[in-house]
C-alpha cells in the first residue's frame, strides 16, 4: 500500500491518502477520518481543497504514491509539511532530508549528471552496433519528372551577422551535456529555499 501523509492542524487530523496504482490514479483528502475531497493525480500540481486550507501534493502523473505534501491555510503565505506514515520508506527518506537538506536537494544534480552519462553510454553503444546491423535493400521505382514553371522570387539583401566567438560556439555545441546538470542545480537550489520556508504545526 502507498504511504499516506498527515498533519495535526487546528485540532484536526488532515491526511492525504493515494489510492493504489492498480486500483485508480486518484488521491483523497481525509479530515478526522472523513473524506472531504478527492481528485485525479496531476503531478506537481495536485491540489486538494479543504475547509479553510488546501493541500498541495507532489505525485507522479500516473498516481499511486505521494512524494511530499504540504498544507497551505487560506489567505496565508505559509506551508505546513505533512509527515509520511511512520515506518514507511517515505518517512525514512523525509527524516533523512530534514537532517541533510542540502544533500537531499543535490539529488537533482545527480539525476542530471546520470542522464548525461546514460546518453553518452547509450550513443556509444548504438554506434558500436550500427555496422553489425544489416539494412534491407529497397528498390524504389523511378518517378516521373514534373517540369514546374520558374517563379521569380524577390531578392532581399540581409545584413551579414557577426560571427560568434569560438568559445560561444563550443558552449552551444556542448549544451546537451551541461544543460541537464544546470537544470538539476536550479531545482536543487529551489528545493533548499522551499525547505527553509516550510513549517511544521509545532513551530
Amino acid at each position: 500500500m502507498p504511504a499516506s501523509f498527515s498533519v495535526e492542524y487546528e485540532g484536526r487530523t488532515v491526511e492525504v491518502i493515494p489510492d493504489p496504482l492498480w486500483e485508480r490514479d486518484r488521491v483523497r483528502l481525509v479530515v478526522d477520518g472523513e473524506t472531504v475531497a478527492e481528485r485525479k493525480a496531476n503531478g506537481k500540481r495536485t491540489v486538494l481543497e479543504g475547509d479553510g486550507f488546501e493541500v498541495r501534493a507532489v505525485m507522479p502523473l500516473w498516481g499511486g504514491s505521494v512524494t511530499r505534501a504540504s498544507l497551505v491555510p487560506a489567505g496565508e503565505d505559509v506551508e505546513y509539511e505533512l509527515d509520511p506514515e511512520p515506518g514507511t520508506r517515505a518517512a525514512k527518506l523525509a527524516a533523512w532530508g530534514r537532517e541533510h537538506p542540502k544533500l537531499y536537494a543535490s539529488r537533482y544534480v545527480l539525476t542530471g549528471a546520470a542522464q548525461v552519462a546514460l546518453a553518452i553510454i547509450g550513443f556509444a553503444f548504438v554506434l558500436k552496433l550500427l555496422p553489425a546491423i544489416p539494412l534491407p535493400s529497397i528498390d524504389v521505382p523511378d518517378l516521373p519528372r514534373i517540369d514546374l514553371p520558374d517563379v521569380p522570387l524577390p531578392s532581399i539583401d540581409l545584413p551579414d551577422l557577426p560571427e560568434l566567438p569560438g568559445w560561444v560556439r563550443a558552449v552551444l555545441d556542448s549544451k546537451p551535456y551541461w544543460l541537464p546538470i544546470v537544470i538539476g542545480l536550479v531545482l536543487a537550489l529551489r528545493e533548499v529555499d522551499r525547505r527553509k520556508k516550510v513549517k511544521r504545526p509545532s513551530d
